[in-house]
């Protein structure tokens, strides 16, 4: 079972073994001011990570120290982006589907999702539209509004790491009982394609009976 944890400078998940009490996976989200360049990331020994993420973590309930102090390795770290709009995801003969098309931020936890979303549309498609262009257009235009709103909830995921604790600890319980509810999170988490309904195209290919 993933576990998610706020604290008072940084955001810290992990996951147990599921046949090791003794081994788990974790990572955290140490932010920074400014971007710092790929080769600057990476001169910086894990070592000072690792007293980096201590002191970020000094303060906190939770096994993060001892993780982080039993952790042989501390792997060298990357930002992380959303993507912007791609404008076209395909040209006569070549089509992306994916990350590729519409990357999100790791908070949206909908990366893999989206791209079986993807595959299941695109297949639709080309098995439903005899003209290869209009078929790529299609699954575009069926997948982009969805795929978009995903995105920005991603976005939205992951400025709330940074919110203030005090600000955060206040506001969070009243933010989940409204909006985190089962009814608030279908749209992204009951999301069904029926794959064998037939993809309807109009004189502009905008009709999907999906």
């Amino acid at each position: 079972m993933a576990q998610f944890l706020f604290g008072r400078r940084c955001f810290f998940g992990w996951l147990t073994h599921p046949d090791r009490d003794d081994e788990a996976w974790w990572f955290a989200n140490p932010p920074m001011r400014t971007e710092p360049e790929p080769a600057e990331l990476a001169a910086i020994p894990p070592s000072a990570w690792r007293a980096r993420l201590e002191r970020l973590f000094a303060r906190d309930a939770g096994p993060a120290l001892e993780l982080i102090a039993t952790t042989e390795h501390i792997f060298a770290p990357w930002g992380t982006y959303d993507l912007r709009t791609v404008p076209h995801w395909h040209s006569a003969r070549a089509v992306i589907i994916g990350d590729a098309a519409h990357a999100t931020s790791p908070s949206s936890g909908q990366g893999a999702s989206m791209a079986i979303e993807d595959a299941v549309t695109l297949a639709r498609c080309l098995r439903d539209i005899p003209e290869s262009a209009t078929a790529l257009q299609s699954y575009q235009r069926l997948r982009r509004d969805r795929v978009e709103r995903v995105v920005q909830q991603g976005r939205r995921n992951g400025s709330g790491k940074a919110i203030g604790a005090i600000v955060r600890d206040a506001m969070l319980p009243l933010v989940l009982r409204r909006f985190a509810t089962p009814q608030s999170q279908a749209w992204m988490f009951d999301h069904r394609i029926d794959f064998d309904a037939p993809v309807d195209v109009g004189p502009v290919g905008q009709t999907d009976r999906s």
